[in-house]
């Protein structure tokens, strides 16, 4: 029965070797040769507007409200934000 078990036991070695090598194979990177080729980039106006308007925001001058704009801006935010909030 002993000699069965070592058997059994070098089976199970030798079948989580090959299934070891089996999977450190697939975590190589391919050869050159293997490469795809690059694909072609087509140009987005949506991702290059999102791209823009960080700088645009900051080529902007500062904002400044007068005295009589904040009166007439607070009437009409402060009723807003208290029905969101």
């Amino acid at each position: 029965f002993g000699a069965m078990a070592r058997n059994t036991g070098r089976l199970l070695a030798s079948a989580g070797a090959c299934a070891a090598l089996v999977l450190v194979g697939q975590c190589f990177v391919p050869g050159p040769q293997a490469v795809p080729a690059p694909e072609v980039v087509t140009f987005n106006p949506a991702l290059a507007a999102s791209a823009a308007l960080p700088v645009l925001t900051m080529l902007a001058e500062d904002a400044e409200a007068k005295y009589g704009d904040s009166r007439r801006w607070s009437a009409v935010l402060v009723p807003l934000t208290t029905l969101v909030i």
